[in-house]
């Protein structure tokens, strides 16, 4: 462990600047994985100097996201003002699949969508409020993919309004439930949007998942279409 003292202040020396650092015994070493803004500095020339350094076998410095890594010791998450949790995938397959077995199929989808429904709608309202009136949906969409439910997330609008066409792709509540429901799996995260929507754009929406990859698909596709006034409102 000292080693990694002595490649924070190779580091710093270097002109660039450590903001978090996670090590981990593995095999008879220590594996560490620091997350480093390097400013100016070429990633080649501090690769060389981590390795001529006592005590660290092999360095690999790598530019840009690196899938799956994520360290903020005692520190709090939080987004847009509001205290975030990191919830591991098992933790989220517990609710999806509990729902299910203590509700029943049917009405446990139905309960994942409001819930999804209720937080969607509360959190485009907050970033209006914060944002100003017209910054949501898309604004929305795009805190959803930073905050991990689907690493991508496109929408399309009619020219009226009327109708969205949004595609995600790994999306997290499919994939988690992948092998274990077949279908059109999405019921937590369709009901979030229908949530934003509402917020964002008024009246009220329907939203059905089209395609899903646990019904063959690359990936899960909703429609969401505007309620005409005074029609019955919207089911899950």
């Amino acid at each position: 462990y000292s080693a990694v003292e002595e490649e924070h202040r190779a580091v710093e020396s270097s002109g660039a600047r450590v903001l978090a650092t996670m090590c981990a015994p593995s095999e008879g070493s220590v594996v560490c994985e620091s997350i480093v803004d390097l400013g100016e500095l070429d990633p080649e020339e501090l690769e060389s100097r981590l390795e001529s350094i006592k005590g660290i076998e092999s360095a690999d410095v790598r530019e840009g996201p690196v899938r799956g890594f994520a360290s903020l010791p005692g520190r709090t998450l939080e987004a847009a003002g509001t205290g975030s949790i990191l919830m591991t995938s098992r933790a989220f397959l517990g609710m999806l699949l509990g729902m299910r077995e203590f509700l029943g199929e049917d009405i446990g989808k139905a309960a994942l969508y409001y819930v999804g429904y209720y937080s969607g709608r509360d959190a485009a309202r907050d970033h209006d409020e914060l944002l100003g009136p017209g910054a949501a949906p898309s604004v929305n969409f795009a805190v959803l993919q930073a905050h991990g439910y689907t690493s991508s997330i496109e929408a399309l609008r009619s020219p009226d309004g009327s109708r969205y066409r949004i595609e995600a792709r790994d999306l997290v509540e499919c994939d988690v439930l992948r092998g274990r429901r077949k279908g059109r799996t999405s019921h937590w995260f369709r009901g979030m949007l229908a949530g934003i929507l509402e917020a964002s754009e008024g009246g009220e929406w329907e939203v059905e998942e089209v395609e899903c990859v646990n019904d063959g698909s690359d990936k899960c596709a909703f429609e969401a279409r505007r309620r005409p006034p005074g029609s019955n409102p919207p089911g899950p």
